[in-house]
This record gives structure tokens, sequence and C-alpha cells, in this order.
């Protein structure tokens, strides 16, 4: 369903047209469905991490260390750090940092010494490391994430081409979940049928995301996390 076909949709499910519904309120109120639409993916997506499928990247970006620098905030839009790796110095191969939290650390925080890093704890839109890198090196922090939908665009609206990132069986929950929010205020005798329509697609929508990935047998793992 392109961002034309929804369009249309919503001016059908609403009775409106351009002139009773202004294509810049619909153009916020578009892309706030797709945000409930990918939050609801994101809850129910397992080990196959969802990512838009109008990305031209992937969602990994690499920086600099640098020595004496602890802290580290990627350069992208995400939502969720997902993986972190590093090199040490000199080296050429990435090695996974154990994830870890300050309410585990035992040791005074400012008494951190400087080393190769071996852990990381997220903090607001950083990621802190321990220890603290004693060396300078380009494109040595790797980190793994996911980032929100790639929200449509008046102009990609004018163009009228692009579909949504997600399953295209799922793309009339963008429509109805605009023409919900709408009938609540202006057409209430409506709104209880989009409701049914919305819960429907959505439990579907769950149901597939959150069997994508058959192929892969998950086993449970009890990583040691040592300190010294």
């Amino acid at each position: 369903m392109t961002i034309t076909d929804i369009v249309s949709r919503i001016y059908k499910l609403t009775k409106t047209n351009s002139s009773s519904y202004l294509a810049a309120d619909m153009l916020i109120d578009i892309n706030v469905a797709y945000r409930d639409v990918v939050a609801s993916i994101m809850d129910a997506d397992g080990r196959w991490q969802w990512d838009d499928d109008n990305r031209s990247d992937l969602p990994i970006a690499t920086t600099t260390i640098t020595s004496g620098q602890q802290d580290y905030a990627p350069a992208v839009t995400h939502l969720k750090i997902l993986r972190a790796e590093i090199k040490d110095n000199g080296g050429t191969v990435f090695r996974r940092l154990e994830p870890i939290d300050q309410a585990d650390v035992t040791f005074a925080l400012d008494s951190v010494t400087t080393g190769v890093p071996q852990y990381y704890d997220k903090v607001g839109d950083s990621v802190f490391l321990y220890p603290i890198p004693n060396y300078t090196q380009s494109a040595s922090l790797k980190l793994y994430f996911q980032r929100g939908p790639d929200e449509f665009t008046s102009g990609q609206v004018s163009a009228g081409t692009k579909e949504p990132g997600f399953n295209g069986l799922f793309h009339d929950l963008i429509p109805m979940l605009v023409a919900y929010d709408y009938a609540v205020m202006n057409l209430p005798e409506l709104a209880g049928g989009f409701l049914n329509r919305i819960t429907a697609l959505k439990a579907s929508l769950i149901k597939t995301y959150s069997k994508r990935d058959k192929d892969d047998k998950q086993t449970l793992i009890m990583a040691p996390i040592n300190f010294k």
C-alpha cells in the first residue's frame, strides 16, 4: 500500500477530502500511526530484530575510541542499543563487550581504572565503557542498535510511491488507526468498528512477527560476569 493509497483510504474511511482533512494534519497523524504499528512490532519481535525496509543502511555504527574518554554517544537516531563490540589497541578483530548496569558495580564509579574496555553500561543516549580506554583508535567501537520507522515526509506524500517499511499484509493498520482517532472526535458512531478491525489486525501482526525466527533454535545460556 503506497502513501497515495493510504491517503485515499483515510479519506474514504473518514468521509473527508483534501479540503476538510488538511494535508499537514494528515501527515502528522499518519506518522503517529506508523510509530504505533512499529511499537507493536518491536514488542513482538524476538531474536530477529525489525528494521524499516525503507532504510538504505544497516543499524550499525562505529566510532573512534579516545584515550581517557569513558562515555560515547552514537551519532545516529536509535531507540535502543542491542550490542557493543570493541577492538583492542592495534587489533583488527572486534570482540563483544559485556553489558552491565551501574547497580551491578560494587566499586566506586570514579575509581575506574584505564585499560582495554571489557564492559559497557547504557546511560541515557550514551554508553559508558569499563575500564576507561587507555588508547585512541578510529572506528574501534561498534554499536548495534534498533531504530524507529522511516517516517513519511511531505515530499514523499507528493511523490506518492513510498510504502510503510513493514509487512504489506498489515499496511491497512495505518489508515485504520488514523481513521479511528478521527472518528473518536468526529464520527463516534464509526469508532467501534474501526477499533475492532485494528484489534484483529494487530493480533495477527503480533503473531506474525513473534514467529519470524522459526529457523533459530533458541537456547538459554548463563554467562558469568567477572569484575576482576
